[in-house]
């Protein structure tokens, strides 16, 4: 099965594999092995068919010498049994034999020479996958093996030819011990019918494992010949269940004999199995089960009068295997065959009938109706309903009448899902007449289709004598209550008796309202209501207008809190509590503020959590409104409760926030939890603070699965991006990293050192006299001017929390992008100067847009939070989690006649009003720089190949060869990552610079005087580019590592940079001289004429060597490098 499910996955990851072009491949078995395994595990399709196309370049001998480099039990052999399990399974597509001709023929060199046992079981598992014929003969030397005997044969089954077939009776003579048994069961597997005969003698043996894997395999073959022997076996154990599972063989000799077409034979063994005695029920219902496979609809008189033998299951196997033969005649048979039949049987005949849809089983359903027995009634009343439809009303409410509680549900059940239009009248008008507990039942089934018709006739009996009765009619109402019932149902509200008939007469109203077409009237009508109520009676109100949720109910609640009526208050409280959308919010916020009741506060805080979660909020807007209330949160199990809520949003101030209650030792399981939510269901969120959350979480995580939880964050820690993410520009204690304002950037620019100096510390203290930092919250009291961060940003996103006072009129302020205005931030009221627009719009703009999308600001004095992203000179705004400024150019509003800056301060405007910000981060995005040439190499005469824009000096594979996202040239190990990318033109001598930065593992090469055409690093010639220290390249030959001349001059070692740093090199080449100089040191100089005279290092021939002029080049074998910076100089 595991083998069945990878091969499924592959063949899907390998259904449309990209169709390689064969190269000349000169490297060594060590390189192409290396190569290959820095790409393993594949993690995606592209990934997996670039290393099935390396694959696909090795010879039989390179195949045999991967598979040699597996260690013994206990290694890590996980990279090599990837790929080469993933290319047993490739080279069986549809034109791949020569690969796998090639793949078979080094896995069996490999099989020969090596000696671990466990190495020779994958490889024989590998030959399972990929051998046909060209593998029998040495497949089969280990079939005698004690140890691989098992593999062996099973290789030799899954390939299932005649030659296999022979091979494996071949051995069978000189077997011993379990080969015997793997043998046997071999041959069966492998459908090999030549060898019954030779198999038969080993039926009779006296070990068991042997017998019974013999009789296993005369089974599968089906051979006419071996129906004695296994009859005989069977016969023995009288057709029972026994160790050798003789009946078992026999069954299945039978089966597969109706599988081969030889009916005559499988019939004959089918009417013995009939013959059996009677204990044996399994035997004889495989008998009845292979003759209805033979005979099909012919059977059903057979099958009939097994339906009444007087054992249960085989009479109930009858009739399931006659099920789809029930139709027309067969109706009639089954249909007298009930009376006779026990009364399980019975059951099953009955409910077999109804499925047919068949009215002419509908006498023999009405005469089970009558039966004593529950089981078999039961089973008839549900049919009759299925059968009769509406029209059986009459009969089925008589049933209900005469039933007990098992028929009752019966006939409740039959009433749920009878067909048909006219049902509810019936039951309405047989309601007043009907015993107590039939209507009980009968409004049951009302309330289940919703029968607004019933209402009148359901309400009578809100008066019933019979409590039961009483209760059903409360129950009732909201399922069936409408607008048009409104009047009534207000009625109702003042006269129920007791707290749960009023809750449901409630519930009715709710019911009614949010189902009607006139809403609006419904809701003023209630108002009405409620208005002329008195104290006690708007009590009852409150939780109805919850239920209906609209604004204009929300109101009077509101009013009641203002008012000195106690109970009246509390009832408000619960009402807004319960409230049933989220207009309700922001007077729960208000009142979670103001109450000095614990119990009110818990109700507030338990709506405000409810709300929010339910609510259509983006995450970062139920953010803050849990903030918010873990501001007010008294006890533990309330900030229990919102670190709950909290964990489903899965925002970066949502994870830091949780993570500041880690410490706190009731809390920091909560908050554990909330972090690992968050951050497992949000990989975007990386970065040094992250990190550090993550980590103190590991600790903190307790309670049963902790390990897994743990193994499961300790993963995504070790998997997120390296790079350092958000970062604090606020750190909460103090104006470290911040400034005073001065001038303006075009002013600045042009100030002196000194003056700027000056001009600074004045600033400074302006500065801090208006801003100052309180609770983590940065604070500015209205006077003085912007505050500015001592850092430049370029392209950048930036998360803020901000909020403007109350108090004060003209509420204003904003952020500067690179000292430029301004994302706007104000008080939305002030209509005269235009803020209704909302915040979060460009304001200073002229010639682009500079207002909002739209108003997605929280009420004034409340918090908001603002992610603003910057790239080049767009600007993208969200605003509570609302997009208000899309990909908008920021104009320069000091001098509109340039750019914006491409680098400057951030700043947080002081415009004379009070305003507070908190959480303030920014993650740097990566810019594609683009590289220009130095003076000093512009003036040497260099020129750019690649300077992060375009490939317009290259050719070739640009699939593989792309401008990454930082504009870097990148290879990426994909489809076609083999291939090559070479400068447009040719170079002699010439010195080549460039950056490269290496991932763990990778392999490339500078190509250099190459042709187009060939292998560049023998036609031309390669200094190799390679992660020297990748465990998988220890091996290499000296003249393979970083910097060396293919094959000819070894480089020195030990001066890259760590992987995923950059690195500087420069290649010298001039007539025969080369030197290579990696990070400021001369790692190789030679001479190549004089290196090569008595033959290259490697012993291969280097043609290239003696040209004078080709292309530059970058020679890919499959891994991710990425290059940029790319300059050379004619010589």
């Amino acid at each position: 099965m595991k083998n069945y499910i990878y091969a499924s996955i592959l063949a899907f990851m390998l259904a449309n594999p990209p169709a390689f072009a064969q190269q000349d491949d000169r490297r060594t078995a060590t390189t192409k092995i290396a190569d290959l395994l820095a790409t393993q595990p594949a993690q995606n399709a592209d990934k997996l068919n670039a290393a099935m196309a390396q694959l696909d370049l090795f010879t039989a001998e390179d195949i045999s010498a991967l598979l040699l480099s597996l260690k013994p039990q206990g290694g890590d052999n996980a990279k090599i049994e990837y790929a080469t399990n993933s290319y047993s399974y490739f080279v069986m597509q549809n034109g791949k034999e020569p690969m796998r001709s090639k793949f078979v023929q080094g896995a069996l060199d490999a099989l020969g020479k090596m000696q671990d046992k466990n190495n020779k079981g994958y490889v024989l598992n590998l030959l399972t996958n990929a051998g046909k014929d060209d593998a029998v003969s040495a497949v089969s030397t280990y079939l005698q093996d004690e140890y691989l005997g098992d593999r062996a044969a099973r290789t030799l089954a899954r390939i299932r030819s005649d030659e296999a077939g022979k091979a494996l009776v071949a051995a069978l003579p000189s077997a011993k011990g379990r080969n015997i048994t793997y043998i046997l069961e071999a041959i069966g597997d492998a459908d090999y019918v030549p060898a019954a005969p030779t198999i038969v003698s080993f039926a009779t043996a006296e070990e068991l494992t042997v017998r019974k894997t013999a009789l296993y395999a005369l089974a599968k073959l089906a051979d006419p010949s071996s129906e004695e022997v296994l009859r005989v076996a069977a016969e023995k154990v009288n057709f029972g269940y026994d160790e050798s599972k003789a009946t078992a063989s026999y069954i299945n000799y039978a089966n597969n004999l109706l599988l081969k077409g030889n009916k005559e034979l499988a019939e004959k063994v089918a009417k013995t199995l009939l013959k059996v005695d009677d204990e044996h029920t399994p035997t004889r219902i495989a008998g009845l089960n292979i003759l209805t496979h033979i005979y099909g609809a012919e059977y059903v008189p057979d099958l009939v009068k097994a339906s009444r033998d007087k054992d249960k299951a085989y009479s109930i196997a009858a009739l399931k295997l006659a099920q789809p033969y029930l139709n027309g005649a067969a109706v009639e048979k089954w249909g007298k065959a009930v009376k006779k039949a026990n009364s399980e049987t019975q059951a099953a005949i009955i409910k077999a009938l109804s499925n047919t849809k068949d009215d002419s089983a509908l006498p023999f359903v009405e005469k089970a109706l009558k039966s004593d027995d529950t089981l078999v009634k039961v089973t008839a009343i549900k049919a009759y309903g299925k059968l009769k439809g509406v029209e059986g009303t009459p009969e089925l409410l008589k049933l209900l009448s005469e039933s007990n509680q098992e028929e009752r549900e019966a006939v409740k059940e039959a009433f749920f899902t009878l067909k048909g239009e006219g049902l509810t009248g019936k039951l309405v008008t047989s309601l007043a007449a009907a015993v107590p507990a039939d209507q009980v039942t009968i409004m049951q089934v009302l309330a289940n289709r919703g029968a607004n018709e019933s209402f009148t006739a359901v309400t009578a009996l809100l008066k019933s004598s019979d409590p039961t009765v009483r209760d059903a009619a409360y129950n009732t109402l909201p399922a069936i209550s409408k607008s048009e019932n409104l009047a009534s149902l207000t009625s109702l509200l003042s006269t129920a008796g007791n707290e749960n008939e009023i809750k449901l007469v409630q519930q009715a109203i709710v019911a009614a309202v949010q189902g009607s077409p006139q809403k609006e009237q419904d809701i003023q009508s209630l108002l009405a209501s409620y208005q002329s109520a008195n104290p006690n009676g708007k009590t009852l109100y409150l939780n109805v207008f919850s239920g209906i949720g609209e604004g204009k109910a929300l109101q009077p609640v509101v009013e009641v809190l203002d008012g000195n009526d106690a109970n009246l208050k509390a009832a408000a409280v619960e009402a807004l509590a319960n409230w049933n959308d989220h207009d309700a919010l922001p007077e729960l916020i208000k009142l979670s503020r103001t109450t000095s009741d614990s119990k009110q506060l818990n109700q507030i805080l338990n709506g405000i959590v409810r709300l929010t979660a339910q609510s259509d909020f983006p995450a970062e807007q139920k953010v803050l409104l849990l903030r918010d209330a873990m501001g007010v949160a008294q006890n533990t199990q309330q900030k229990r409760m919102i670190l709950g809520a909290l964990s489903n949003n899965f925002t970066y101030n949502a994870l830091i926030f949780a993570g500041k209650y880690l410490d706190d030792p009731e809390l920091k399981s909560a908050a554990a939890m909330a972090v690992l939510n968050i951050a497992l269901s949000n990989p975007s969120l990386y970065g040094e603070e992250v990190s550090a959350i993550l980590n103190k979480t590991v600790d903190a995580l307790s309670g049963q699965d902790s390990d897994y939880l743990k193994q499961a964050l300790i993963k995504h820690i070790n998997e997120l991006p390296k790079g350092r993410g958000f970062v604090s520009l606020f750190n909460g204690k103090d104006l470290t990293g911040w400034k005073g304002l001065v001038e303006n950037p075009i002013k600045r620019a042009k100030m002196s050192a000194k003056e700027l100096s000056v001009a600074q510390q004045k600033a400074d203290e302006l500065m801090r006299r208006g801003w100052y930092v309180k609770d983590g919250v940065l604070y500015f009291n209205g006077k003085g001017d912007n505050i500015a961060t001592i850092k430049q940003y370029g392209d950048f996103e930036m998360l803020v929390d901000w909020k403007l006072s109350t108090v004060g009129k003209e509420g204003d302020a904003g952020i500067y992008l690179r000292g430029t205005p301004q994302v706007q931030i104000w008080d939305t009221s002030r209509v005269n100067v235009g803020a209704q627009v909302g915040s979060g719009g460009l304001y200073n703009n002229q010639q682009n847009e500079s207002k909002p999308l739209k108003v997605a600001d929280n009420a004034l004095g409340e918090w908001n939070t603002f992610r603003i992203i910057m790239k080049g000179d767009k600007v993208t705004v969200y605003l509570n989690g609302q997009l208000v400024t899309d990909n908008v150019t920021l104009e320069n509003y000091w001098d509109r006649s340039q750019p914006i800056f491409p680098i400057e301060q951030i700043e947080l405007q002081a415009h004379g009003t009070e305003v507070a910000y908190r959480d303030i981060y920014i993650k740097e995005i990566p810019r594609k720089e683009i590289f220009t040439l130095g003076n000093e190499e512009k003036a040497a005469g260099f020129k750019v190949l690649f300077d992060g824009s375009n490939l317009d000096s290259w050719t070739g594979n640009t699939t593989a060869y792309t401008i990454s996202d930082e504009g870097t040239l990148a290879c990426y190990p994909v489809k076609d990552s083999g291939g090559n990318l070479y400068s447009k033109e040719e170079f002699g001598d010439f010195i080549y610079r460039f950056s490269f930065r290496l991932t763990p593992g990778a392999n490339n090469g500078i190509g250099i005087r190459a042709p187009l055409e060939g292998n560049a690093a023998y036609e031309g010639m390669e200094i190799q580019v390679l992660d020297n220290e990748a465990d998988i390249y220890k091996d290499l030959k000296k003249y393979q590592y970083h910097g060396s001349v293919y094959g000819v001059i070894p480089a020195k070692r030990g001066f890259l940079k760590p992987v995923g740093e950059w690195n500087e090199e420069e290649i010298y080449v001039k007539g025969n001289k080369i030197k290579v100089t990696l990070n400021g040191t001369v790692i190789l100089e030679g001479d190549i004429a004089e290196a090569s005279k008595n033959g290259t290092l490697d012993k291969l021939d280097h043609p290239g060597l003696k040209r004078k002029s080709g292309h530059i080049g970058f020679l890919g074998h499959g891994s991710e490098v990425h290059f940029k910076n790319i300059r050379v100089k004619r010589l």
